[in-house]
């Protein structure tokens, strides 16, 4: 299948502090994302990556999963979703914790393939995990970007104050995203889009499958007969 891969170049206060990469994969009964950001420059070194799958249909979360990579450590969030438990099952590090599940939740991920999906919605409140989101239209821009001047829908999030500008034309790229971190607001632009591998899914087998040899059911020892010695007969 083939996977979406839009590249981002991260500004503040007009200086480079980063980048970002997003891979989108569409199959028949969830979407997969997986968000790749580099931090440099003011904003400090670290690296963050986050996986997410959502339902092809209503975008609700089913898992979502967050690490975290700097020099004083790393931590990782991962949450699944379990409608039909109907649980949130939230890990930090040794912490776990479970909450019911009451509405069909985003993650940060899945809210912003959902932005790309709007249409001509002027008004939509986002369920996320421990807050709603309110998106609201505010108008068409013109944006320069990688992939030369285009015409953006803009969407103002709240709480956050964060503005997402996406393509009116299909598919609907996320073209730009303004973004409020510490130490100010960050700037994410659309400089590239390509086409990458395939995504692997959190429950995915890493090995041992049915064609890997090294895995799976030890293998039974095979155990030779010894042939049986005829009976000496005495004449």
């Amino acid at each position: 299948m083939s996977v979406e891969v839009c590249s981002y170049r991260l500004t503040h206060k007009g200086k480079p502090v980063g980048s970002h990469e997003m891979k989108t994969l569409h199959r028949s009964h969830s979407t997969l994302l997986e968000g790749r950001t580099q931090f440099l420059g003011a904003l400090g070194s670290a690296s963050v990556v986050q996986r997410s799958r959502c339902g092809t249909g209503d975008r609700a979360s089913q898992r979502f999963r967050e690490d975290w990579k700097e020099r004083s450590g790393q931590r990782t969030f991962d949450v699944v979703f379990d409608a039909e438990a109907g649980l949130v099952i939230a890990s930090k590090g040794r912490d776990r914790a479970t909450t019911p599940y009451v509405l069909p939740y985003r993650d940060p991920l899945a809210l912003l393939l959902e932005l790309r999906e709007l249409g001509d919605a002027e008004h939509r409140v986002l369920p996320l995990l421990g807050r709603d989101v309110t998106v609201q239209r505010v108008g068409e821009v013109e944006i320069d970007t990688g992939l030369g001047n285009r015409t953006a829908v803009a969407y103002l999030l709240h709480p956050g104050g964060s503005v997402a500008y996406v393509d009116r034309d299909p598919p609907h790229l996320l073209l730009k995203l303004t973004q409020r971190m510490t130490g100010g607001f960050v700037d994410a632009l659309l400089v590239a889009v390509s086409q990458g591998d395939d995504l692997q899914d959190f429950d995915a087998p890493s090995g041992g499958g049915p064609g890997d040899k090294g895995g799976g059911k030890r293998r039974r020892r095979s155990r030779r007969r010894r042939p049986r010695c005829a009976k000496r007969r005495d004449g």
